[in-house]
């Protein structure tokens, strides 16, 4: 119950929406067909009894007209299968495609709730593996699961009533004691499933956990894989080969090692199933044997008796044969609910907002931070950034520098004092960000080329010294790799100078330059935005003569 509780959770956001109209038609429509086969697997009941009954008096032509009609029944068989299973997939991608954009949202919502768990630690791991392969599991899981479930269901409705009929009444003698038994294959069968059912959920029943750990091994390795490629430079240049090799075959040992103990809960578990199968195709004849032998009932009788029993048999074991898919189903449920359930708590933001028209763009006043190691702690002096004016930070490596413009930004919350800062700005942390795609794109972002002129994208980029990648503007490659150090950062101020914002947070924005170009970088953005402030973290003692401000972090600044 509490699994339906999660998925329901999951759901809801798009079931309940307005744009959810479709969908819903879709699924009857899914449902409806597929349902339909049901109808047919009766007639098919009823043809069988009828051929099987010609073919015992040979008649020749009976049979050829039940074999035009037999035709007929897996024509639109086929046809009904067909298009449940096309609509499905449509409405799989349409249910795919509006789960994936609200819980992207929620991850990369505007308030950094993503950046603010993995602070904290809370961040479940390979969010990426979530969205892109959990929530396709889920939803092609569950239409799957639905679907098998009501037709199960309506099969068993259908065919416990033909079952109940052709079987009639079972009559012997046991200890001088008359019984009698009506439609005594419909109960062989209740309790030839249910002992089935008990003894797949025994076997079975360690499967889900075995699930969760595959998934998190899987997209663990994954991610190391990942990691080697996006850091290939490190590794060439330090030549760590043999180590990162080391490091994805410990990861690896991970997947075998859970890969072992699911094939063999998986193998004990179909060696029962497998045999429960094909047992179960000669368990109706062995049951109604005696009717038949006794001349109860005909050959055909036989068969359609047969075809009823699994049938219902069919229904009934929907546990039996869906059980593997239900542990995958509940452990994707959980790993899935766990994390959107982690997004859902908006986090409080302590820091006061100044008005975007006031001259004033940062107070810090009585400022102690609790570093991360939780035992040392920085206290800060008190200032503020008016408009136009650039706060050099400054102290020795480790200090906390970082973490102060991290806390000025919002993103550290274990503090004291008050902070007040206007919501128009921008923190640039050490480790370089470039994205993926055209020039043009990365010079843009966050936003579209479209949201700037041509000849403005040109002009920052002759500003900040980039005039060469021009023509290169509409080129798709790894920028990331072929800009070297200094020309992400200059493309880093190209995109300041486009965005314009009050407050710049900058850490380390200069350290891969000259100090020539560093200085010119500097002088142009005061120059192209006057009324903006910026607080700057920088090694290079040569940017205090720009500073309007310096503030000194030391060591007799940091308590205990």
């Amino acid at each position: 119950m509490q699994k339906i509780k999660q998925f329901l959770y999951l759901v809801k956001p798009f079931w309940c929406s307005s744009k959810a109209g479709l969908a819903w038609v879709l699924l009857v429509i899914i449902l409806t067909l597929s349902l339909s086969t049901t109808w047919l697997n009766v007639l098919l009941v009823d043809w069988n009894g009828e051929f099987y009954n010609a073919l015992q008096v040979l008649d020749s032509d009976k049979i050829i007209h039940l074999l035009w009609q037999f035709i007929l029944l897996v024509a639109v068989f086929l046809l009904l299968v067909v298009f449940a299973d096309f609509l499905r997939k449509k409405l799989q991608i349409k249910w795919r495609d509006a789960m994936t954009q609200f819980i992207t949202a929620k991850w990369l919502a505007n308030n950094g709730q993503h950046y603010h768990l993995t602070l904290q630690g809370k961040m479940p791991d390979n969010p990426d593996q979530r969205i892109a392969e959990d929530v396709n599991l889920l939803i092609s899981q569950s239409l799957q699961l639905l679907i098998s479930f009501l037709t199960s269901t309506l099969t068993f409705i259908s065919f416990a009533t033909i079952l109940w009929q052709l079987s009639g009444t079972l009559e012997f003698n046991l200890f001088s004691i008359d019984i009698s038994i009506p439609g005594y294959m419909f109960f062989v069968c209740i309790i030839y499933v249910l002992v089935g059912s008990f003894c797949t959920h025994f076997i079975g029943r360690k499967l889900h956990p075995i699930n969760i750990e595959k998934q998190k091994n899987e997209a663990n390795y994954r991610s190391a894989l990942i990691r080697c490629r996006d850091n290939g430079d490190s590794i060439a240049g330090q030549h760590a080969e043999k180590w990162e090799q080391q490091h994805l075959r410990i990861k690896f040992n991970s997947v075998i090692r859970n890969w072992h103990h699911l094939i063999s809960k998986e193998r004990n578990l179909l060696f029962f199933v497998n045999g429960f199968s094909q047992v179960s195709s000669l368990a109706p004849i062995f049951f109604a044997l005696p009717k038949f032998i006794s001349g109860t009932i005909q050959l055909g009788g036989l068969m359609q008796i047969r075809m009823a029993f699994m049938q219902i048999n069919s229904a009934l074991s929907w546990f039996i044969f869906c059980y593997e898919d239900i542990a995958i189903w509940k452990a994707t449920v959980s790993r899935l609910y766990h994390f959107v359930n982690l997004l859902e708590p908006p986090i409080k933001n302590p820091i006061s907002m100044i008005n975007e028209d006031q001259q004033t763009k940062l107070i810090v006043d009585n400022l102690v931070i609790n570093l991360s190691n939780q035992k040392e702690s920085i206290i800060t002096p008190s200032f503020r950034a008016e408009s136009g004016q650039t706060i050099l930070i400054q102290g020795r490596s480790g200090i906390g520098k970082s973490t102060l413009l991290k806390c000025l930004a919002g993103f550290w919350s274990s503090y004291e004092g008050d902070i007040h800062r206007t919501q128009d700005f921008i923190w640039i942390p050490q480790k370089v960000m470039i994205g993926e795609g055209k020039l043009v794109d990365l010079l843009a972002y966050p936003k579209l080329p479209c949201d700037y002129d041509q000849d403005e994208l040109i002009t920052v980029l002759n500003q900040v010294g980039l005039d060469n990648l021009i023509l290169n503007l509409q080129q798709t490659t790894n920028w990331q790799t072929i800009l070297s150090g200094g020309e992400q950062q200059r493309l880093l101020f190209a995109r300041l100078l486009l965005q314009k914002p009050s407050l710049m947070l900058l850490d380390e924005i200069t350290a891969s330059l000259d100090i020539n170009s560093a200085k010119q970088l500097l002088i142009l953005l005061n120059k192209q935005l006057p009324t903006s402030s910026i607080v700057l973290i920088s090694h290079q003692t040569e940017i205090q003569a720009l500073s309007d401000i310096i503030v000194e972090i030391n060591d007799f600044g940091l308590g205990n």
